[in-house]
């Protein structure tokens, strides 16, 4: 893989750790054993695939050396839990303390499902149609949907699309494979992005197909986008069955992004004094020169797409920090509040040494999240009334849950908060103080390329634009730079954000958007009409000019098409799943701010 290339780009947002991979590697092996068992034991005698897949599931890894792997990978980092902690672990494990409870949420274990995975072998090929060979190419799908038109919002600001992805980030971030026996990175189109001969096609490849009349990557005759399947993890049950993909961050808000999930991670991003983060002040211009921004990546060429050793790559708690300006703002706002909670806590408890600042302050923040999240997006995202009607802000004496499994859906990892995309700009507008645009950035130009912050004026600039500029309607229209130049390299072609994330969830196996719909309370279509109850007649057709059957239709792309709903920002589908996972997250949390014991 060259580094520097929209594939690199790509890598860098779902980098495995070399834990991810060991793991990954062994999950793998579990899902080739229920794969041999479905095609020589169940086809033998005519049980169908994915009946054969459900009775499967039901059977345990335990008594086999893949048994022992999947115990051993739900271990605790320090290899059990005393019950005592009064501070969370950066790895989410010992939050639930009945085993083998205390995995639940953990880093490097499976997404949890909410409905049954359809892939088209019943274990591992991705999701097929209802009909037919295969589903529409997932590039066409974008075409016929994701128009790129300039619909600001009248009321919100980046601000919310902003957190919207931060809050993603935190609670999940799905790796990818890698070569299983050498580690090294996965090539899945040909450089001139044209598809691989078929005998060089690695299994875990599962790139896009690009139309031949592609209206933008036809005219540089691309047929390619590289697409490496997500990192496999053993069932939480370490039973056997379909294919369960890994998410590599806790499966809790408690700001993994910012702090890391694991101990190594943890060292190198402090600077064991006062309880403070590493931070690194800059000589630069401007007013804000001397204000201190993130440590530099020990690796920038590995980190961001850049050709020098020295460029601008910034090290936080997630390799995606530097993805855009706005991210990397983000993370740059939150280490400066950790350091300055840590300064005042220091401050008033002399007594407390280094540890013990900083657990206190990463407590205070991980609160503020919660509360921004709880409090104020989600009643944004869903709307008050429902907020309310559901119970997500208003917890009581009994609201911990410690039977509830607090680990994310496949579905909200996948799905949930893609509509994020749709609010994003393609034009970055930079403010003063006056709040008067004084500079702007295309944002096809920075992606993986933070050097911006490093103009001592930039990263207020940004922040005040979060906080000005109007986001895009949420709807279908996403802008041209996440369509066609997400991660925009040198030779002009970068790689379709929907596009990647239509084939991810065809990857997962998610059921389409007519199964979640009975999942959350609507009727199954049985003709594309039938849609237009929550969405408008107009791109109900546009659905069936692309699909074959209602069954076929992507859940992202069915979602993403719905009507705000009820006061929200999304329509039902999406409420519903959203909804869903951020109840679990505060119920199932022991350490939730507003618990009772905390």
């Amino acid at each position: 893989m060259q580094r520097g290339t929209a594939v690199h780009g790509q890598f860098i947002e779902s980098m495995p750790e070399a834990a991810a991979l060991e793991q990954g590697r062994e999950a793998l092996a579990a899902v080739k054993a229920a794969l041999y068992l479905s095609q020589h034991h169940c086809q033998k005698y005519g049980v169908d695939e994915h009946k054969c897949a459900r009775w499967l599931s039901s059977q345990k890894l335990f008594g086999t050396t893949l048994g022992a792997a999947c115990s051993a990978a739900r271990a605790p980092a320090g290899g059990y839990c005393s019950g005592q902690d009064k501070y969370r672990s950066l790895d989410g494990s010992c939050n639930h303390l009945e085993q083998p409870a205390w995995a639940q949420g953990q880093a490097l274990t499976a997404y949890r499902r909410l409905l049954f995975p359809e892939y088209q072998d019943g274990i591992h090929l991705p999701r097929g149609p209802k009909k037919g060979l295969a589903l529409p190419s997932a590039r066409l799908v974008s075409v016929a949907i994701a128009k790129d038109r300039d619909v600001p919002d009248r009321e919100l600001t980046l601000a919310l699309m902003q957190w919207t992805q931060f809050v993603e980030h935190d609670m999940a971030h799905t790796p990818t494979s890698k070569m299983v026996n050498t580690g090294t990175a996965l090539t899945c189109c040909r450089p001139d992005a044209t598809p691989l001969a078929p005998r060089h096609a690695h299994p875990l490849c599962q790139p896009v197909t690009i139309p031949q009349d592609d209206p933008f990557y036809g005219r540089v005759r691309a047929r390619c986008m590289s697409y490496i399947r997500s990192l496999h993890a053993f069932r939480p049950d370490c039973g056997f069955g379909p294919a369960e993909q890994m998410n590599q961050a806790t499966h809790f808000l408690d700001g993994s992004q910012l702090y890391g999930t694991s101990a190594r991670r943890d060292r190198s991003l402090r600077l064991f004094s006062g309880g403070r983060l590493l931070l690194a002040r800059r000589s630069g211009h401007g007013q804000g020169a001397s204000r201190p921004l993130l440590p530099p990546a020990d690796e920038p060429r590995d980190r961001c797409q850049v050709s020098s050793a020295s460029a601008v790559c910034y090290k936080s708690g997630d390799v995606r920090a530097n993805s855009h300006p706005h991210l990397a703002a983000m993370h740059t706002l939150w280490a400066r509040e950790h350091n300055r909670l840590a300064e005042e806590l220091a401050e008033l408890n002399p007594q407390w040494d280094d540890e013990t600042i900083f657990q206190e302050a990463r407590r205070i923040v991980i609160a503020e999240m919660q509360h921004i999240t709880y409090d104020q997006w989600l009643p944004a995202i869903l709307g008050s009334r429902f907020v309310q009607k559901v119970g997500l802000n208003t917890p009581d004496s009994n609201w911990y849950r410690e039977n509830m499994d607090p680990s994310v859906s496949n579905a909200f990892a996948t799905v949930g908060l893609r509509f994020g995309l749709s609010m994003m700009q393609g034009r970055i507008q930079l403010f003063d103080e006056e709040r008067r645009p004084n500079a702007s950035l295309l944002l096809r130009d920075h992606f993986n390329k933070p050097n911006v912050l490093e103009d001592g004026s930039s990263l207020d600039g940004l922040v005040r634009g979060l906080a000005t500029q109007s986001s895009q309607q949420v709807d279908t229209f996403l802008v041209e730079d996440l369509t066609n130049m997400m991660y925009l390299d040198a030779s002009e072609r970068g790689v379709d954000a929907l596009s990647l994330a239509i084939q991810r969830g065809r990857d997962h196996g998610l059921p389409s958007y007519n199964q979640y719909r009975k999942l959350c309370g609507l009727p199954q279509a049985k003709a594309f009409v039938d849609f237009a109850d929550v969405m408008s007649r107009q791109t109900a057709s546009r659905l069936g000019g692309v699909y074959a059957h209602p069954d076929d239709v992507d859940v992202l792309v069915g979602g993403m098409a719905e009507r705000p709903w009820e006061g929200a920002l999304v329509g039902p589908t999406l409420r519903c799943v959203i909804s869903e996972q951020l109840l679990r997250s505060r119920r199932a949390d022991r350490y939730f701010f507003d618990n009772p014991d905390q």
